[in-house]
């Protein structure tokens, strides 16, 4: 095709297409967020990166020796879903630090696939496995396990004594709370999203959102118990604004159970002829593609889906094993769906009304 690239892309073009240096560039790309960089220098890397087909090398310029020591990586459905490729990511990344590959397979949640996996990695002298799903569960171990040395990675068993690494989903939901409050928000904040009983993710979310507005003095306004799909969100809403809206529960702001219900949010609002944020802010959890594509872009509290994939490997491989349960944060990425209260009836606007992100 003419104007295609030829040979690897580098870094640097990355950096070129993005308009921002090659330290800029690779902090963004390695997922750090502790150098200050803004959303919308953020977006412009990750676009570059997409339209060049940028592919990171793990470990610059490292390599694995032949007959390297192997870690087992044994999962539901992550290696074929997207968000699962971060966490694989992660694991690489620090096995190879390590001097070892990492073997996997993926068994779709199938007793008698994880098992005979485990076999096969056992029979090639593979002893130390991390145990891993795409959704944040409570999740018994297989049988084929037992014994073994072994770290949890997006799942726990709280009857078990074996170390897990999980998304903060309780600190995450505090902090989507706060980040509305801080922008104005008061009685009007909604959750769009069903927690069913014993979702364990959900839950903590949920928790984490009360407890965030109790700090505060304040709680949800409601609830909009629906799918966490576009369609279902979509649906739950404009039944919500067809019924008018009452004044006493009317809303300032939704926080979303995840990004593709928040798509619906969006849909909905437009189709009522309101706009994001003017008349709805919005926030929500996973930090997706959906997130970024959205206009406004959709702030949300992005999963460390990578650092897990680190840490689990970082345990693993230690000295010691650390049977507790290690939480990692989920930062906000800030885009221009949240600003303060639209304005009352009256047409006046709250003094405090300021754009966040």
């Amino acid at each position: 095709m003419a104007g295609r690239r030829q040979g690897r892309v580098t870094l640097r073009d990355v950096a070129e297409r993005a308009g921002v240096s090659v330290t800029t560039a690779s902090f963004v790309l390695s997922g750090r967020h502790d150098m200050r960089i803004s959303a919308a220098t953020e977006e412009r890397v990750l676009q570059a990166a997409r339209m060049l087909d940028y592919r990171k090398r793990l470990v610059p310029g490292s390599a694995v020796p032949t007959g390297a020591p192997a870690v087992g990586l044994i999962s539901d459905v992550v290696a074929t879903e997207a968000f699962g490729g971060e966490m694989i990511r992660g694991c690489i990344s620090a096995a190879t630090e390590r001097g070892h590959v990492v073997l996997m397979t993926d068994s779709e949640g199938v007793d008698e696939i994880e098992d005979s996996a485990v076999r096969a990695l056992l029979s090639r002298g593979v002893d130390r496995f991390i145990y891993a799903t795409l959704g944040t569960i409570e999740y018994r171990l297989p049988e084929a396990l037992a014994g073994l040395r072994v770290v949890r990675m997006n799942n726990v068993d709280p009857a078990a004594v074996v170390p897990a690494v999980l998304p903060d989903d309780h600190r995450a939901g505090r902090e989507a709370a706060q980040a509305l409050v801080a922008a104005g928000h008061g009685g009007g904040i909604w959750l769009v999203g069903e927690v069913e009983t014993g979702a364990y993710a959900a839950g903590r979310r949920l928790a984490g959102i009360r407890a965030g507005l109790r700090a505060h003095g304040l709680k949800l306004a409601g609830h909009v118990r629906c799918g966490w799909w576009p369609g279902e969100s979509r649906a739950a809403l404009a039944t919500l604004i067809a019924d008018g809206w009452r004044e006493r529960e009317r809303p300032t702001a939704v926080i979303a159970m995840n990004d593709r219900a928040a798509m619906g949010v969006y849909q909905a609002v437009a189709a009522a002829g309101l706009r994001v944020p003017d008349d709805l802010s919005v926030i929500s959890f996973d930090n997706s593609d959906v997130a970024r594509w959205l206009d406004p872009g959709l702030s949300s509290m992005a999963l460390p889906y990578f650092d897990m994939g680190r840490r689990a490997v970082e345990l693993l491989l230690g000295d010691e094993p650390d049977p507790r349960t290690h939480r990692l944060a989920m930062s906000l990425r800030a885009r221009g769906s949240i600003s303060g209260p639209a304005p009352d009836r009256s047409g006046t606007r709250p003094a405090s009304r300021r754009r966040v992100g």
